[in-house]
């Protein structure tokens, strides 16, 4: 298993590499206006996504190995594009009559919805082949959504000479389709024909697993990004971009717990031995918290003279942004963990209900925090957000394992295995 974490390690980080080098030439030719509409494009993108993925998310993980992928690809892909089209239309027309909930961009709407269905579609092949745990596969086609987005951008930027959103759009619709038909590929050859039958009773437990999986998305997508919203109706656009872009820095220090998190959570769909599961995830939380925090504390080493240097003078206060979410990207790091555990025992109410406590500390800090500190406020509010979500999930681990504190300290053997597996990455 150490294996595949490896492998989804080393390719997240040659992705975080061309998302870095991204996000720069997006800072620096197009600007922080230009970066802010961006986020709130790719931000709409993600709530159509957290109502279509009831029928195509994580559940398709859990229920692969109970009843094969031939029963699930069909419903996964038509329920994704009715849901689209309909949260789509639902989320333009809420904008249109209340204002503070204009998430998609004015002009934008149609991008949006195409760039949605795209998406969708893809991260139905990516569960797919998760719940399969066809990591390697996994792993390069997502290696290749990212690789040609970049290429795609350059030759927008550089060859077209485009210096507009749609340069980036563009860039991420074509990477996406391409990713979305390899996805497909890699996923026909095991379809195995059975009987289609008890399909209503297989729809209903997607539908009851995915109930408390997509809350707790919805929860935790609002935490990680209802602060662009404050920040673009108190603010203003350009603050957006810059906090978008502090944000997205701070987060590449989840790369690792991201890759283990995504094996764990395949492994323990497959693993019906709740011991292991335990004692897998504790070890795992242990090493995903050390990890960030030892990465945390470098990209803070950086002067702030180098983040002006690359992203430009309009993004000077990135760095501020970043300090004032460290410590929540750290604590966030092990709740992934967890939320693997969780959802793997078939327990994912317990993530949803963290991640409600997340969100109102969200909502509530957010509104008190931002306009009196602006984007340093919204980290604030963001790392509290993060402790509340972490703080409920170790609680419940701790009861529900009967684990005590001194098990959550690292052991020599958990030291070794640290350094043996950072030593073969």
């Amino acid at each position: 298993m150490f294996k595949k974490i490896i492998g989804t390690i080393g390719t997240r980080v040659i992705s975080a590499v061309l998302a870095f080098t991204t996000w720069t030439l997006n800072a620096q030719y197009l600007g922080p206006e230009q970066l802010g509409t961006i986020s709130l494009m790719i931000f709409s993108v993600a709530i159509i996504q957290l109502f279509t993925n009831f029928f195509s998310g994580a559940a398709l993980i859990y229920m692969t190995p109970r009843t094969g992928i031939y029963k699930l690809f069909v419903p996964a892909y038509v329920l994704s594009f009715i849901i689209t089209v309909v949260a789509a239309f639902m989320l333009q027309m809420a904008g249109r009559i209340f204002s503070i909930l204009e998430i998609i961009p004015a002009g934008y709407f149609r991008q949006v919805l195409l760039l949605a269905v795209v998406m969708s579609f893809t991260s139905a092949n990516y569960m797919l082949l998760l719940g399969l745990e066809r990591i390697k596969v996994y792993n390069l086609v997502s290696l290749v959504q990212v690789v040609v987005l970049f290429l795609v951008l350059l030759a927008m930027l550089f060859g077209f000479q485009l210096r507009d959103v749609m340069a980036y759009y563009r860039a991420v619709f074509i990477s996406y389709s391409l990713a979305m038909a390899i996805g497909f590929i890699m996923l026909y050859p095991s379809f195995k024909r059975v009987p289609l039958t008890h399909m209503k009773e297989m729809l209903l437990e997607i539908l009851r697993f995915g109930t408390f999986v997509q809350f707790a998305n919805i929860f935790q997508t609002m935490n990680y990004r209802l602060s662009l919203k404050f920040v673009d109706f108190y603010i203003g656009r350009g603050a957006v971009g810059v906090l978008s872009l502090g944000m997205q820095l701070a987060e590449g220090m989840w790369l690792i717990s991201r890759s283990i998190a995504t094996v764990q959570y395949s492994r323990l769909s497959n693993e019906m031995n709740y011991d292991y599961s335990v004692r897998l995830t504790l070890t795992l939380a242990k090493i995903s918290w050390v990890v960030t925090a030892a990465g945390m504390l470098l990209l803070l080493a950086i002067p702030n003279f180098v983040f002006t240097a690359v992203f430009s003078a309009r993004f000077g206060d990135v760095k501020l942004v970043m300090a004032s979410l460290a410590a929540g990207i750290v604590m966030l790091s092990v709740s992934m963990i967890f939320s693997g555990f969780f959802s793997s025992i078939n327990k994912p109410y317990h993530n949803m209900l963290s991640s409600a406590a997340g969100l109102i500390a969200t909502i509530g800090l957010g509104v008190l925090l931002i306009p009196r500190y602006g984007i340093m406020g919204a980290g604030i509010a963001a790392t509290i957000s993060y402790s509340c979500v972490t703080l409920y999930q170790f609680i419940v681990f701790s009861r529900m394992t009967k684990l005590r504190f001194r098990d959550f300290m690292l052991t020599r053997a958990e030291i070794r295995l640290l350094f043996g597996e950072l030593k073969k990455l």
